[in-house]
């Protein structure tokens, strides 16, 4: 008996997704695309509880390393709410500023270090490589742009040091404690992007026209909102995360810090990728990945490509 009650609350949980109203989606409201995306974009920003900015952040540069064809800084923004969020920048040596902005954002795991290929002490590079981390914020570099690499909170550096970890990071203590004073983890994190683009955006190195993300998994949902919320990304790529609600988050197990309450009620994921829309957006997938299945990957696709085509 009590597997048949577990599958029907999983079932039923499901089954709120595939009833959803979406009050904002797109094949919704009768609005032309762009006022569309206005009233979107404010209700996303509202939902993901941002706290306000003041003005452009202070960044202190910590260390700075040769590694032959590009120097890697580390540096610390001082956050809206005082958190010191630490971050690399890699700057190419060969080629002249001002450069492109590549944001490599980095997955669940050891956090900001893989992006630029730097493995904790004791970690298994073939693994980590096999479950999808890459170091492409190192590929950028190499490719002429400058590539920046925050921590995103509850990974690596970032991880609350009085919360037990699960699968190496503090998300869920985190989600709750910010949930029960009004916040939402995955707000906080683009809070903190949002900071970055905004001190990017007046240094006289940067391209403030061409400044891109990307990022795989969690790093990919961070690069999803991150480009919904601020239009300053131009282009953005992520990876392993874009899919239907129905066939991903509300269908099996998923890490604390995807969730954002009420957002269904407003929003398909497809309908959150459109506010990208006309700016280039790459939708990487995998075809055997277990937790963001290849079906709902096409499921949501399919819808995106109307709101382009609109």
């Amino acid at each position: 008996m009590g597997d048949v009650a577990a599958r029907s609350l999983g079932a039923a949980t499901k089954q709120l997704a595939c009833n959803m109203i979406r009050m904002l989606g797109f094949d919704q409201v009768d609005l032309p695309p762009e006022q569309w995306q206005d009233q979107l974009r404010g209700k996303l920003i509202e939902l993901l509880r941002m706290p306000q900015r003041a003005g452009v952040p202070l960044v202190r540069v910590i260390e700075e390393v040769d590694c032959g064809d590009y120097t890697r800084q580390k540096v610390c923004l001082l956050a809206t709410d005082e958190v010191i969020v630490p971050a690399y920048i890699l700057r190419p040596k060969n080629v002249p500023p001002p450069w492109p902005v590549m944001l490599a954002l980095a997955g669940h795991g050891p956090g900001m270090c893989l992006p630029v290929d730097l493995l904790p002490e004791g970690a298994d590079r073939q693994r980590l490589t096999v479950e999808g981390q890459r170091d492409y914020a190192v590929q950028a570099v190499r490719q002429g742009m400058m590539a920046v690499t925050p921590e995103l909170r509850g990974f690596g550096e970032l991880m609350l040091p009085d919360a037990a970890t699960k699968n190496g990071n503090t998300c869920a203590q985190l989600a709750g404690r910010y949930a029960q004073v009004g916040r939402n983890l995955l707000g906080m994190r683009v809070s903190d992007l949002v900071q970055f683009v905004d001190w990017l955006s007046v240094q006289p190195d940067v391209r403030g026209d061409a400044i891109c993300a990307t990022g795989n998994s969690g790093g990919g949902m961070a690069t999803l909102f991150l480009a919904a919320v601020d239009e300053r990304i131009r282009l953005a790529a992520p990876s392993c995360y874009f899919c239907t609600w129905a066939d991903s988050i509300l269908a099996m197990d998923h890490c604390a810090c995807n969730y954002v309450a009420d957002i269904g009620l407003y929003a398909e994921c497809w309908d959150l990728a459109g506010l990208i829309a006309p700016r280039p957006l790459l939708i990487v997938a995998g075809e055997t990945d277990g937790i963001f299945p290849i079906e709902g990957v096409r499921r949501a696709y399919g819808h995106l490509q109307e709101i382009y085509a609109a």
